[in-house]
């Protein structure tokens, strides 16, 4: 059977973004309905751990977690990880795909998600729905270039704009439900 690793992105001690609702209170409520909605009969579900002993920065808390995926995971596993984004202008929204660039099969996956998220939510799409991790602050995203299963992490809508907060919890985590069941 195939595990599916679900990272919550950030912790309670490193919360990532805020706004109108904070990253972690937006991905523990997605959460709280898509570990009702994953098909058990496809997935060993593995949730992720959200704080470890030796995190004492947020980048210690990204590789453990990192960590924890990779000693636990198959190269034939999958992994998404969920978060909300953040602007500066409060009217920007939208839905987006990270995955490793260079690989175009990531790209169309990463795509395909954000499209099923935006059909489902009516949150469009934001930056063509993929964003290859090289373009990220840091020119790389850990936990789509790091692990070892094939990785999506998407970021479920702006947390600053009220519009995409507005979008209820369990209706987001249907329409990524309705994207990894697929698989």
């Amino acid at each position: 059977m195939k595990k599916l690793f679900v990272d919550l992105g950030h912790s309670i001690k490193y919360p990532g973004a805020s706004g109108i609702k904070s990253e972690v209170q937006w991905n523990r409520a997605i959460w709280l309905y898509l570990r009702e909605l994953l098909d058990k009969k496809k997935f060993e579900i593995v949730l992720v751990p959200f704080s470890f002993w030796s995190d004492y920065s947020s980048n210690k808390n990204l590789i453990n977690r990192i960590s924890f995926i990779n000693k636990r995971s198959r190269y034939t596993d999958l992994l998404i990880s969920i978060h909300g984004n953040a602007a500066a202008n409060p009217r920007v929204r939208g839905v987006t795909t990270c995955y490793m660039g260079g690989s175009e099969s990531a790209r169309l996956e990463a795509s395909a998600l954000s499209k099923v998220y935006a059909e489902i939510t009516h949150v469009p799409v934001w930056h063509s729905g993929a964003f290859d991790d090289r373009d990220g602050r840091f020119g790389r995203i850990g936990m789509v270039r790091d692990t070892k299963p094939f990785a999506l992490l998407i970021e479920a809508g702006f947390v600053t704009n009220e519009e995409d907060m507005d979008v209820d919890a369990g209706i987001a985590a249907s329409a990524i439900a309705r994207y990894l069941n697929q698989f």
